[in-house]
């Protein structure tokens, strides 16, 4: 029996996920596939199993929360970000950057690197996710070759360093600037006074309404001036009503 009002109340209850706040069709169609993967025969064991089975339960999160990103994922938005965004924010000061839904780290490296790049120093580099186990794994900063295919090979050489399994290890350096918390972004209060967030592919899995809460929440933790980023698929249609102007491709300013 698959009866998904059910499910959504007993994943709530045991994980603590709010499932009726992501877009129904979308979420029930991942997890029958991870009931179908896993030969579990409905949802009443899918509970049971994540439940008593400690290590099925936190590959069962990493799976719903969708942990996928890149280093500098979308170069028309790294262009940006590196030629205005992080100068414009540093102008006043040591910034504030937030990458929301962090998942393996990626995109918060890519900010440090470039800061680094351009000796430009943060006040904060913050890093969040719902998913402890995926936020371990950014601690770490072990990536497979997979993983670092689109950093630019001058990058790759100097901020890392090749491991004896092959994979790759990112500098202490990076991985010191940076401060991984966990994090919901359905429950937990926003930290504030930030003059860069980066929230990426994670608003397309929520429902319209989630969506125009967290985007409220999210300028409301920016700075007068500050810049909030999203993914090519979560373009807002609509960003005056949040105040908030469009300043490029995926970018948006909050005014001064």
């Amino acid at each position: 029996m698959r009866d998904y009002a059910k499910l959504q109340k007993d994943i709530n209850k045991t994980l603590g996920i709010d499932l009726t706040a992501y877009k129904e069709q979308q979420m029930r169609r991942r997890i029958n596939q991870w009931l179908d993967r896993h030969k579990l025969s409905s949802y009443e064991d899918l509970i049971r199993t994540i439940t008593s089975d400690r290590e099925h339960r936190e590959k069962f999160v990493e799976y719903l929360t969708i942990n996928t990103s890149s280093f500098f994922r979308d170069a028309r938005v790294f262009d940006v970000i590196e030629d205005v965004v992080l100068p414009a924010v540093s102008k006043r000061g040591r910034p504030r950057i937030w990458s929301a839904g962090a998942s393996i780290g990626a995109e918060i490296y890519s900010i440090a690197i470039l800061m680094k790049e351009a000796r430009l120093t943060p006040g904060m580099l913050l890093a969040t996710d719902i998913d402890e186990a995926v936020l371990e794994k950014a601690k770490a900063g072990i990536y497979l070759p997979s993983q670092v295919n689109g950093i630019d090979p001058q990058y790759l050489e100097k901020y890392f360093t090749q491991t004896e399994k092959g994979n790759w290890a990112i500098a202490q350096s990076l991985k010191d600037m940076v401060v991984f918390r966990q994090h919901d972004l359905l429950k937990d209060p926003y930290e504030r006074n930030f003059d860069l967030i980066l929230c990426r592919n994670v608003f397309i899995y929520f429902t319209t309404d989630t969506q125009r809460r967290l985007i409220t929440n999210f300028v409301q933790s920016l700075n007068p001036a500050g810049y909030f980023v999203v993914g090519s698929a979560e373009q807002i249609m609509d960003p005056t009503s949040f105040g908030l102007q469009r300043v490029s491709y995926c970018i948006y300013q909050k005014p001064a």
